[in-house]
């Protein structure tokens, strides 16, 4: 280089050098439209590889460009901002409960601080500007939303951990990315009016270097951006955060943390799944290309997938009596015949619906089929009767009894209660522990104390017959609880603040 880079400001020689690959890729202008800026430069690093990058970079600069001080210099400055980045990285994840606060924001919300963090990088003093976007393959807006917001978590893991691990820069892997490590310069001895009068180096091993050092430069701003992008939302309750602030700070942790960790498991779309096999185009691997039954689709408009001729034959017996007469499907998992199919495997909730009947060979889908197989430890009389019962009416949701011994049918209405009511009483009646029991002692104390023949002190009686004499006291317990807190019940508390996350369950109603 004509001289050596000693402070930050010579960074802004590069300005001399034209948008190269910004150019290349017609990208659009950040700061004249980020969404379409970020929407091409997805696009642009999809369709490109590493070399291609450099070569478009060895243009106009070589391995001759660079001195070892400019080295020690990039070296000594991307260490440095690195070193912020664990600073920030790690009072995040220690102090500010990142990952179950940016898992439970609104996937708009999510994009929103992304963009800032790609804008930020893109406007840091890099050596390339925002053409350092073009070595940064995984920095991409739909890498970090996958899972329901994981990605992010994941990528900012890592990257700590990265620069945690040396007191040196630190280089954050990508096989994509070094791929191109050891390349030719592909300029040398081309025409001489192709490349700037001097004499060019055969070798690109410095110019990967400086481009690897400015790639791990921008991935660090890119951190720091949104990362402050989410903390000033934080600070300053944003009207995007405070939704989950609300639910982090009026619910227990736990609850907080599960609905978090629900939202991981989210599906964008409804899984293809081969009628006959079951499996996915992801399970047959690349190239993967199912067909769908003609007959359906032109007079039902209704795709049932095969994923070669063999399966389809084989399903044949099976299809083709509702082949072109009805919409019927097998309701394979996470397809669009699966009530529940936007639920992950994973999801121990959705997983209790649909396999509680599993015993029976039936396929459940839906809420009213949460029951109550034999439990594996010893119920109490009272209990197994209640068991019985709730198998025999699945739409009940808790039977009550009068002092003279009448029946009352205990049914809820709202369908998130209903949902968070029922998985406490299937995990109750399906194991030997306790956990749940309180809630729905109280949520049912609320609804039916008033009730003709039924008394609070009738339902706290039959409840300790049913589960033991110390269930009054968590009940009570509870009950301070969720007063002290402001809330009615703890079921109607999860509810409003789940609804902030979640809506406001009434698609449960259709299940």
């Amino acid at each position: 280089m004509a001289s050596k880079i000693d402070d930050d400001n010579a960074v802004e020689t590069t300005k001399d050098f034209p948008p190269l690959l910004s150019k290349k890729f017609n990208i659009t202008d950040v700061k004249q439209d980020a969404l379409k800026w970020n929407k091409e430069w997805e696009a642009a690093i999809a369709s490109s590889t590493a070399a291609d990058v450099l070569k478009e970079i060895s243009r106009f600069l070589d391995d001759s460009f660079f001195t070892p001080s400019d080295i020690d210099f990039f070296h000594e400055d991307l260490r440095s901002v690195q070193n912020k980045v664990a600073e920030v990285l790690r009072n995040l994840f220690n102090e500010g409960h990142f990952d179950t606060i940016w898992l439970l924001l609104d996937v708009s919300e999510k994009r929103r601080h992304i963009l800032e963090g790609l804008k930020g990088a893109s406007e840091a003093p890099t050596f390339w500007g925002p053409d350092c976007r073009a070595l940064c393959p995984e920095v991409t807006t739909s890498n970090f939303l996958t899972q329901g917001g994981k990605g992010l978590v994941d990528f900012l893991t890592r990257v700590l951990e990265v620069s945690e691990s040396s007191i040196k820069p630190a280089f954050l892997p990508n096989s994509w990315w070094e791929q191109a490590s050891n390349l030719p310069n592909p300029w040398w001895e081309q025409a001489p009016d192709v490349l700037p009068q001097r004499e060019i180096s055969q070798s690109t091993k410095l110019l990967f270097e400086v481009a690897t050092i400015n790639r791990n430069k921008f991935i660090a701003h890119f951190v720091l951006s949104s990362a402050l992008s989410i903390i000033g939302d934080i600070a300053n309750r944003g009207e995007g955060m405070k939704g989950v602030l609300h639910l982090m700070e009026n619910t227990e942790g736990y609850v907080a943390r599960a609905l978090a960790q629900v939202k991981t498991s989210f599906r964008d779309k409804p899984l293809i799944r081969c009628e006959n096999c079951t499996k996915t185009p992801e399970d047959i691997g690349q190239g993967a290309r199912f067909m769908v039954c003609s007959v359906c689709k032109t007079k039902l408009n209704f795709e049932i997938h095969y994923c070669s001729k063999f399966c389809q034959k084989q399903d044949w017996s099976l299809h083709k009596r509702a082949c072109g007469k009805k919409p019927v499907s097998k309701g394979l998992s996470g397809t669009k015949g699966d009530s529940l199919w936007a639920f992950g495997e994973s999801n121990p909730a959705v997983e209790l619906i649909r396999n509680c009947g599993k015993k029976e060979g039936r396929s459940l889908t839906s809420l009213r089929d949460i029951g109550v197989n034999p439990c594996k430890g010893k119920h109490s009389p009272a209990a197994e009767r209640q068991a019985q019962m709730l198998e025999d009416d699945r739409d009940a949701d808790y039977f009550l009894f009068t002092a003279s011994g009448e029946t009352v049918r205990f049914v809820i209405d709202d369908p998130g209660a209903k949902m968070i009511f029922r998985i406490n009483r299937g995990t109750i009646m399906t194991q030997t522990g306790d956990t749940g029991l309180d809630a729905m002692g109280e949520y049912m104390l609320k609804l039916m104390s008033g009730y003709p023949g039924l008394s609070r002190n009738i339902i706290l009686k039959q409840l300790c017959e049913e589960h033991g004499a110390d269930t009054t006291k968590k009940i009570v317990r509870l009950e301070k609880k969720s007063r002290e807190r402001g809330k009615s019940t703890f079921i109607e508390g999860w509810v409003k603040d789940s609804s902030n996350v979640f809506g406001d369950w009434s698609w449960l109603g259709s299940l």
